[in-house]
Parts: structure tokens; sequence; C-alpha cells
């Protein structure tokens, strides 16, 4: 099958659709077998994999494929296969598919929550393609919000550990918060750029657009974990690693880069979006590098170099040139390789020694001595050293802050510099920590699934430096999709003597000297989880304050609801007013319209101030039955069936439960009756308004002649009324129909309860 074959959007549906049915499927079988459900799981992933690199080395014009819900909103589920969206897609299901074999290994056998874990590491990676697919800003937002619901779920996965519930839910709620964020941001955008489609967005500018840049940037920096939003990721590090190495490291970190990327180009022209971005990722870069370098555990090291490396990619994209995208682009697609690979080579650590502390390990490169092979070409790939993929992208990120001039030369290549130097201190300190030399700590023997998948990672890095036009082709056409000048781009092997490589040097001798220099401070105490308890402190008090005024708003009092309802609906056509037209109302067609009007005012009157039950109950009937005259008097015999049928039956219904009650109502202060009474006038009076508007405002011409040639010739039928009923509105007639039934069962229910009391 060529790759003409495969650029199709059915073969995308597919692949989605595959994904889907996987998901229990995968957690029935982890039920028997938990290799074998995770074997399941990998299978949907694996072959979009392919999909995508199939796609990606035989190069296609994109193409877009959507579901359209309501075509005259643009609502729908809309996907486009363009450069950018295959790259992520290939990191998305290539690393999946590894991750999901390295946990073959790494989960015991007896674990008893596994078809749990199967499903949830799928439901994720489906929540990340759906994402990075997107091709609308409702695509975007519903795959977003699922896959902060999905990590909740992984990263909680110890549910009887209290404290990796608090890491969860800090997860779920600094995420969630990002996510409504975000859904106002692309409101506003897509309302100044016209579309909903986000290859499509146009840029935009004024006061609004700097509003519609800090949302965005909100959602950006939550899920990406930019400071100071950046401390739900450290505690989702409790999570098990295969969640670690695949949402913490290449995945669901990487959202927020991708929707400053795609969504970058709107806000060329807002100083806001630079500034705020440059400073969230700048902040980031240095202060989650000088973190990481203060803590012993392995694993949290990786995680706070991951918020480090997420900053240099928000602080490249921000600064918007093309050779910054390029080596934005280059640097996230390097940075899933290795990083993956390091935290599965610590997740390896960890099963088989029983510690990540790098203060407790020792000669690790003698006994584990595959693993050790991949943390240090992974480790040396992060570092930028050559000859590993990691290198030819930190040349370019290098190379793109020494091309900037004026502050931006100053601000942005001092912080980048200092941020690699960070970098390398931090990898030194985390190689020779946990593989130096020291006495041989005692691991278990080697599980080959985590073996292949660790190697396999580990090899990417090496891979990648090699086939260097390869990736050229991967990632250049990804930075063009974004920034259309830099197709003048490309990865080097050897870029020779030039100032960026010299730079590129220095950076990392002075980066192993601080490592080494560090190393040395074995006694430094672990810095303390100050941001997350902050938070957690916060959490914890909003908790304990909300009951107290929502007891008050939420009383149980149904007439004050009602009263507050009919104020608030009152209140939203007061604008109306203005509105109406008296020259185009009509009181009535006939007398009979007339004279029922006058027959609802009278029994709604009579029903505010009669006392018995039962009298209530008829005039309220009286009034329905009146309104079903109306729908008569007006030509609408479907309707006034419907309504007096429902009529019927709440009628009915009330007496046989009213049966039960006092036949009285309880006294009632008379002004809380009058405020009864007054809410219920105004809110007639506003209904008035609002449709006394609509009617001296028409839009358009009634579509007589456009449904009567539907109903023949997509309805079938020469009866207009029926085909609206059956074809053009058949999910609201069938909504009607349910409301009937459920009615019907009610009374039902009532008049079985009332014969079950009665032979009582």
């Amino acid at each position: 099958m060529s790759a003409d074959d495969l650029a199709s959007g059915s073969i995308l549906w597919t692949l989605l659709v595959l994904h889907l049915l996987a998901v229990p499927l995968s957690a029935w079988v982890a039920r028997f077998d938990h290799r074998a459900g995770l074997g399941v799981a990998a299978i949907a992933p694996a072959l979009t994999a392919i999909w995508a690199s199939v796609l990606l080395i035989d190069s296609t014009n994109p193409f877009v494929t959507e579901l359209m819900w309501v075509e005259g909103l643009d609502v729908g589920v809309r996907f486009r296969a363009d450069a950018i969206a295959l790259l992520m897609t290939l990191l998305v299901s290539g690393i999946g598919t590894l991750v999901l074999v390295y946990a073959m290994g790494y989960f015991s056998t007896s674990s008893a929550q596994m078809p749990r874990m199967t499903a949830a590491l799928l439901a994720f990676s489906t929540s990340m393609l759906g994402l990075v697919l997107a091709d609308s800003i409702w695509t975007l937002f519903i795959f977003w919000e699922f896959t902060s619901i999905t990590s909740f779920l992984l990263v909680g996965h110890k549910d009887v550990d209290a404290s990796v519930r608090d890491a969860a839910r800090r997860a779920l709620m600094i995420t969630g918060a990002g996510g409504l964020s975000l859904l106002a941001g692309l409101l506003i955008l897509g309302a100044e750029s016209g579309t909903t489609s986000l290859t499509d967005l146009a840029p935009i500018d004024g006061g609004r657009a700097w509003v519609a840049a800090l949302l965005i940037l909100g959602g950006v920096a939550t899920k990406s974990a930019q400071v100071p939003f950046h401390v739900w990721l450290p505690g989702a590090m409790k999570a098990p690693t295969p969640v670690s190495a695949y949402l913490h490291s290449a995945t669901m970190v990487k959202a927020g880069v991708l929707l400053l990327a795609i969504t970058g180009p709107a806000f060329t022209d807002v100083t806001t979006w630079k500034v705020v971005g440059l400073a969230l990722g700048i902040s980031s870069m240095l202060w989650g590098g000088i973190t990481s370098l203060r803590h012993q555990d392995a694993k949290l090291i990786l995680a706070w170099g991951t918020i480090s490396q997420l900053g240099l990619l928000v602080t490249l994209l921000s600064v918007g040139t093309a050779k910054a995208t390029f080596a934005a682009i280059s640097i996230l697609f390097a940075h899933a390789i290795f990083k993956a690979a390091l935290f599965a080579v610590v997740g390896e650590i960890d099963i088989r020694t029983g510690t990540r502390d790098i203060r407790e390990l020792g000669g690790l490169s003698r006994t584990m001595p595959i693993a050790t092979a991949v943390a240090v070409v992974s480790g040396l790939s992060m570092a930028g050293v050559p000859p590993l993929l990691g290198f030819a992208a930190k040349e370019a990120a290098v190379e793109a802050a020494l091309k900037l001039s004026g502050t931006d030369a100053l601000i942005v290549s001092t912080s980048i510099i200092v941020g690699s130097v960070i970098t390398v201190a931090y990898t030194t300190r985390f190689l020779l920590g946990t593989f130096g030399a020291g006495p041989d700590t005692t691991v278990a023997p080697r599980r080959p699934a985590m073996t292949i998948a660790t190697t396999v990672l580990g090899l990417g890095s090496i891979v990648g430096y090699i086939a260097i036009n390869a990736v050229n082709g991967i990632v250049g056409p990804a930075a063009v999709e974004i920034n259309a000048k830099a197709d003048v781009y490309s990865l080097y092997r050897w870029p020779g003597i030039t100032t960026a490589f010299l730079v590129s040097a220095a950076i990392v001798a002075v980066g192993v000297a601080l490592g080494l220099f560090i190393l040395r401070r074995v006694d430094q105490p672990a810095p303390g989880a100050r941001g997350a308890d902050l938070v957690d402190h916060g959490l914890d008090r909003f908790l304990a304050w909300a009951p107290q005024p929502i007891a008050r708003i939420q009383h149980g009092s149904l007439p004050v609801y009602l009263a507050t309802m009919g104020l608030v609906a009152l209140t939203a056509t007061i604008p109306f007013v203005r509105e109406v037209d008296t020259d185009s109302l009509v009181l009535w067609d006939n007398a009979f319209q007339g004279a029922l009007a006058v027959a609802i005012i009278g029994a709604a009157a009579a029903g505010a101030f009669v006392n018995s039950r039962l009298g209530a109950a008829l005039t309220l009937g009286a009034v329905g039955l009146g309104v079903t005259g109306l729908f008569v008097v007006h030509g609408a015999p479907d309707l006034a069936l419907t309504q007096l049928l429902v009529e019927t039956i709440i009628v009915v219904g009330f007496v046989l439960g009213l049966g039960h009650l006092g036949r009285s109502f309880p006294s009632a202060h008379a002004t809380w009756k009058g405020v009864r009474v007054g809410v219920s006038v105004l809110c007639g009076v506003g209904v008035m308004f609002g449709l006394a508007a609509s009617a001296s405002n028409p839009s358009g011409t009634p579509p007589i002649e456009q449904l009567a040639e539907a109903a023949v010739e997509e309805g079938g039928g020469n009866n207009i009324v029926n085909v609206i009923l059956t074809d053009l509105r058949a999910l609201d007639t069938l909504g009607e129909v349910v409301v009937l039934a459920v009615v019907a069962l009610g009374i039902l229910a009532l008049a079985n309860t009332s014969d079950t009391e009665a032979t009582t």
C-alpha cells in the first residue's frame, strides 16, 4: 500500500476506532494475563506509528477529515494530518508502543489493578492522538480535557497511598484550570480570526487579542509545567515509571508546547504573547535546572530536568524566528526520545535495586551494563554531546540564540547558554551519581521486556544522528508548517568550527565542571516540596470553606430557586425592550385566540390565590388546556396533542399524589406571597417583551419552499408536517416521546404507591 493510499480520512478514522475498541478489550484480556493485555493495547499504537512513519518518509500533501455535528456553527470533530501532526503522532504512538512493551516487564504479574492501568494507558494514548491531529478548536479542547482526565487516573494508580491521591488531585486541578483558561482563549481567538480551524487562523491584534494570548498561555503553562504552575509535575513522579516515561517526558507535557506552536502565528502582532512566553520559558528553564541539581532521587532529577527542557522549548517558540522555530521542533523530537529512555532506565534501576537514591547506588556499570549504556547515550544526547541527535538539535538552538539582536540577544542568548550549562551539570551528576564508582549494588535479574524497550529508545539517539537526513525530512516540514521561512534550515552531523560550536563546547566543559563540583556535596538535603504543599493546603482550605456558601445558595427552598431563576431570566430580557416595534405587533388573528388568552390568564390568576391543593392542580390543568386550544387555533395539531396528553397526565398525577398531603397549602406570609406573584408577573412580561422583540426584528424569510422541496426529495412524503416530525425533526420528536414515556412511568409509580398504601 502506497503513501497516497494511506493518506486518507478512512484510514485515520479506522485507527482512532481501533484505539477505542482496544481500550475495553485490553482491559478484559489483562484480567487473565496482564502481559497479553498490554500486548493487545500495543497493537493500535504500533499500527498508528507505522502509518505516520510511512507518510513522513514518503511525503504527501496534508489531508483533512471531519465529522460535522452542527454545520451552521462549524461544530464538529475535524482532524488534519500535516507534517507537525504526523511528527507528534509518531512520537505519541511510537513511544507509546515501547512503553506498553516496557510495562510488560515492569508490572508484577500479581497486580490486581492491571486491567485499569492497561485501559488507562491506551485511553491516554488515544486522547493524545486525537489532540495532536486536531484541526479545530473544539476537537483540540475535547481531547485536551481527555488527556487531563486519563493522566489523573494514571498518576493516581496507587490510590491507597494518600500522597499519590494528593499528587493526582494536584495535577488534575492545575491542568483542569488551565483547560478552562484555554477554552476561553480559543473562543476569543476563533471569534477574532473568523474560523475555528487551527490551520486557518489569521493574525489578530487589538484589545481582545492580548486577552486571548494570556488565556491560551495559561493553558500552555499548566499543561507543560511552566513556573509557577510546575508543581504538579514532580509530584506526578509518584506514578509508575511507564507513566512517567510516557506522559511526563514524551507526550502530555508536549501538548502545551504543541499548542504554543500552532497558535503562535496568530499572535505575531501581539507583544504580550512574546513577553509572557519568554518570561514563562526562561524562568522554567533556569528554575527547573537549578532544582534538578539539588535532588537525590534519580527520577526527580529527570522530572525537574523535564521542566527545564520544556522551558527551553517555550523560550524558542516565543522568540518566533524561523531558526528558533526549527530548533524548537528539533529539540522536541530529540527530547522525547532521550528522556523516555532515561526514565525507562531509572524505572529498571528501581525495580532491580529497590532504590532510586543516587547516594545508595554504585557499580551499576558492572551489574547493569545494558541499562548503563542506554543511560550514557541518552544522557549525553540530553547534554548535547556528539555524535548524538541531541547534539545536532542543541546546536540549532544555540545558533538560533546567537543570531538574535538587540535586547532579545542579551536576554534569550544568556538564558539559553546558562540553562544549557545547568543541563550538562545535572546530566553529569545523574550519570556519575547513578552509574559511577562505588560498591556493587545488589540487583535482581534482568526483565527482557524492559531491556528491549529501553534499548530501542536508547538507540533512537544514535540512529537519529546517523540518519540525520531522515530526521530533517521529519522535523523540517513540521517547522515549516509553523513558520514558512524555516525551510532553509537543517540539522548537521558536523557543523564545523563555528561560533555556535565553540559556545557549545564551552557549555559542555563548564557544565561538566559544575556537575562534578555539586556531585561531591553528597550530604546536601533534598529541597522540600513547598510549592506542592502550598497548592495542597490551598485546595484543602477551599474544600473546607466551600460548603458554607453552597449551603446558603443551595438551601433546598424550591420557591426561592424559582424566584431567583425568574428574576435572572427577566434581567436577560431587559436589552430587548428597546427592540420592540409596536407597529409589527398584532393582538390576535381571530376572536378565539383572544378568548383563550383571557381564559388562560384567568386560570393562572386563580391558581395563584387558591388555597386548596386540588383546586390549584385543576387551575394548572386549565392553563394547559387553554394552551392546547391555542395550538389548535394556530394549526399545530401535533403540539396540541402532546400538550393535551402531558396536561392530562400531570393533572392525574397531582390528584394521585396530593391525596397523601393536606387539603390546603401551608399558610404563607402576605409579603412572600406578593413576591411570588410579582416574580411570576414579571417573568410573563419578560417573555412577552422577548417574543415581541424577536417578532419586530425578523431575520431572513420563512423557508416554506425549501421545506416543501425537502419533504419530497429527502423525506419521501407529501405531508410537510409529517416529514418534519419523523425526518427533519426526528430527534425532537423522539425527545417528546421519551418525555411522555417518563411521565407515564412516573404516574404509574405513583398509582402503585397509592394502591400499596391504601391496602396497608
